[in-house]
């Protein structure tokens, strides 16, 4: 079947939405921001090049949808992980085992995630761009150990933005983790020992007033 070409009719247009961001991140993350140009998103989407303008008023524009998309299946992947279990430490299991399941699916996640911060430092009007977006990250991090901290599962003394960014601390070095380790088995490995440290750092944690 032969793909249109140029602007897409409506009924097309969140499929054809969905293949520029699909195209978009892979270009991203295998060329970076500078050197990925519409001409190679538009080739893999099955469109022309000008009509990623329908879409996208900017490659800037393009970037943050893609890292908004990106977002949304990270976080509402963990959302339905961590919906499954009733205690902390199942939960904080549940993230984990749920990042090496996306990774099994989707192995040039991580990296698209980890140069995020790269690709913002480099580019200041990506930088400010990016501002507008609202991390998942936090809000969800909060919720979860807010709610372990009312079910006395972590101490009261312990500020719930410590145990935030303890746990974004591991999960981002796991998540960088994964993008120079291709071995599955062997990030399995590495997943349970930072489940273990990071889990019985957080359960033991009080910080003095």
């Amino acid at each position: 079947m032969t793909r249109r070409l140029g602007r897409p009719f409506q009924s097309d247009a969140v499929e054809t939405r969905t293949r520029i961001l699909r195209e978009a991140r892979l270009a991203f993350t295998t060329r970076g921001y500078e050197n990925t140009t519409n001409r190679e998103i538009s080739a893999g989407a099955g469109i022309t090049a000008a009509a990623i303008y329908h879409y996208f008023p900017s490659k800037v524009d393009l970037f943050v949808a893609v890292y908004d998309d990106v977002q949304a299946k990270v976080y509402d992947a963990f959302d339905v992980a961590v919906a499954q279990h009733d205690t902390f430490l199942k939960k904080f299991d549940a993230i984990f085992d749920t990042m090496l399941e996306l990774g099994d699916e989707d192995p040039m996640l991580a990296s698209f995630v980890v140069g995020v911060v790269t690709e913002a430092e480099h580019h200041p009007d990506l930088r400010e761009a990016l501002k507008q977006v609202s991390p998942r990250n936090q809000s969800f991090l909060a919720s979860l150990c807010l709610q372990a901290q009312q079910r006395g599962e972590l101490p009261e003394a312990l500020p719930v933005q410590t145990a935030v960014d303890v746990i974004a601390g591991v999960i981002g070095g796991f998540a960088r983790l994964s993008v120079t380790v291709r071995d599955r088995q062997r990030l399995r490995s590495v997943a349970k020992v930072y489940k273990n440290m990071a889990r019985n750092a957080l359960a033991r944690a009080s910080v003095s007033a």
